[in-house]
């Protein structure tokens, strides 16, 4: 398998991983807004986004790196 195939099949299997976080996402925030309260699970939310668009960040700078671009 050339380094192009391989590459490609990679991102595919990052991306469903992404999407899987993103579908599990929803259901733990209200169990954790029931159990800690909604307040405290809103600040949680807002640093997880935060965090998260930060590693967006990060990793389409180091592609853009690695692509020469």
């Amino acid at each position: 398998m050339d380094d192009d195939a391989l590459q490609a099949r990679l991102r595919g299997i990052e991306r469903r991983q992404y999407l899987l976080i993103a579908l599990l996402v929803p259901p733990n925030y209200l169990a954790a807004a029931d159990l800690f309260g909604y307040w405290v699970a809103s600040l949680g939310l807002v640093v997880l986004v935060c965090l998260s668009f930060s590693f967006v960040l990060i990793k389409s700078r180091q592609r853009r790196d690695t692509a020469g671009v």
